[in-house]
C-alpha cells in the first residue's frame, strides 16, 4: 500500500502533495496540442453552451462508452483498512452499523464492493468530464457528434486551459490530459493506495483503443453537488440525485473561440429558406418556422450569435478533389471562410471568400 504513483500503458499517474484535495499529475509522451476542438449537434443545449460560453462537465453515466469512467475499473485484492470506511461513512452510519457493514463487505465474496460502489457515487457527484479532441476534421467525429448538421468550435489549447482555471470559482480544473487508449481495460487495485486519487484519475483516463481515432483530450472538473443521474444507466432503479444542471456548467472566455465551422448539411432546404445568387458566390438563408424544423429557435439563436460575435471566424465544411502521385483523383474535406451579412430580422447573406483550408 501507500503507492504514490502508478504506471500503465506508458502513462504514469503521480499523486501531487499530501493534502486531501490534491490532484494527480498524469505523465505521458503525447505532444500538447496547439488547438482543441468541440463538436456539437444542433440543438438548444449546444447553442446555449456557445452563447453563454460554457462546457457541460458530464457525469460518467452520461458518456457514450459505458466502460468509460466506470467503477468496474476498480477492485481490491485484499480487505481495505477500516480507516477507509470510517472516512466515507462516519457521518451517515452509526459505529455499530459501520462495523457490521465493514465485516460483511471485506469477505472473500464481496471484496469491498460496497465501499467501491458508494465511494464512486460520492466522488461522481463532485466531478465531471469535459471531452475535446485534437483531431480537427475526422469524418467519424463529424458523423457521430454532429450528424453533419451541427458545428465545431476551435480553441487555442493553452488559452482555454488558463481561462477554465480562472473561471472555475470554488471548483478545481485538472488537465488538459490525453486519453490513455489501451487494448485491454485493466482494473486498478485500490488496495495498493492510501487514497483514491490515483485510482479515480486512472479510471477517468483509460479508454479502449477502439476510440483512438478521436484523439481525445480531457479536463477533469471538481465542483460540489453536481448531481448523479442514476436513471441514465440500464437496469437501475435508484432515484437521481438531482441538483441544478448549471452546477455542471464550466465557463470560459467566449472570445477564445478561434473558429466556428458549420457542418456540410447545416443549411438544408428542410430547415432553411435557401436562395443562391446567379454566380453561386452568395447564398441567402432564413430558418423555416414550422413542425418540420424542430430546431427553428436554435438555428435563429445561433445565427444571431455568429453574426454579432463570430463574423470573421465562421467556416463552412466542404469537399475538394486532389490528385495523388499516380494522377488519380481523390476527395478531401475542406472548410471555407464565409462572410455574413444580416439583411432582415432573421435573414442572412453568406458570401464565399475562397479562403479554403484543406484538411487531409
Amino acid at each position: 500500500m501507500n503507492n504514490k504513483s502508478y504506471t500503465y500503458n506508458g502513462f504514469t499517474y503521480e499523486e501531487e502533495g499530501n493534502k486531501e484535495n490534491d490532484g494527480v499529475r498524469i505523465i505521458h509522451n503525447k505532444p500538447y496540442p496547439d488547438k482543441v476542438h468541440k463538436f456539437y449537434p444542433i440543438n438548444s443545449y449546444s447553442v446555449d453552451a456557445l452563447v453563454n460560453g460554457y462546457f457541460y462537465a458530464s457525469h460518467t453515466f452520461e458518456l457514450n462508452d459505458y466502460l468509460d469512467g466506470n467503477s468496474f475499473l476498480w477492485f481490491s485484492s485484499n480487505p481495505l483498512s477500516p480507516d477507509f470506511y470510517r472516512k466515507l461513512f462516519d457521518d451517515v452510519m452509526p459505529l455499530d452499523k459501520l462495523k457490521e457493514f465493514y465485516d460483511a463487505d471485506i469477505n472473500r465474496e464481496n471484496l469491498c464492493k460496497g465501499y467501491i460502489s458508494t465511494y464512486w457515487e460520492v466522488i461522481s457527484n463532485l466531478s465531471g468530464i469535459i471531452s475535446l479532441t485534437a483531431n480537427e476534421n475526422n469524418i467519424l467525429m463529424w458523423s457521430h457528434y454532429t450528424q453533419e448538421k451541427g458545428f465545431q468550435l476551435s480553441f487555442k489549447s493553452n488559452l482555454l486551459e488558463i481561462s477554465l482555471n480562472e473561471k472555475i470559482g470554488k471548483g478545481e480544473c485538472f488537465g488538459l490530459f490525453p486519453m490513455n487508449y489501451t487494448s485491454n481495460l485493466n482494473p486498478i487495485d485500490i488496495y495498493d493506495f492510501d487514497s483514491m486519487h490515483i485510482p479515480f484519475f486512472y479510471a477517468t483516463n483509460v479508454k479502449s483503443n477502439k476510440w483512438a481515432y478521436e484523439q481525445e483530450w480531457r479536463f477533469l472538473i471538481g465542483k460540489p453537488m453536481m448531481g448523479v443521474p442514476y436513471s441514465k444507466i440500464g437496469l437501475n432503479t435508484t432515484k437521481d440525485f438531482v441538483t441544478s444542471p448549471k452546477n455542471r456548467y464550466t465557463y470560459y472566455d467566449r472570445g477564445l473561440v478561434e473558429q466556428i465551422t458549420l457542418g456540410m448539411n447545416f443549411f438544408t432546404a428542410q430547415d432553411f429558406n435557401l436562395e443562391w445568387s446567379d454566380d453561386r458566390r452568395r447564398f441567402k438563408v432564413s430558418p423555416k418556422k414550422g413542425k418540420n424544423n424542430w430546431n427553428y429557435e436554435s438555428h435563429k439563436k445561433l445565427l444571431i450569435y455568429i453574426y454579432k460575435n463570430l463574423n470573421e471566424k465562421i467556416y463552412h465544411s466542404g469537399t475538394k478533389y486532389e490528385i495523388d502521385d499516380n494522377s488519380v483523383h481523390f476527395l478531401i474535406r475542406t472548410k471555407e471562410r464565409l462572410n455574413i451579412e444580416r439583411v432582415g430580422w432573421d435573414t442572412y447573406v453568406f458570401t464565399r471568400t475562397d479562403e479554403i483550408i484543406k484538411i487531409f
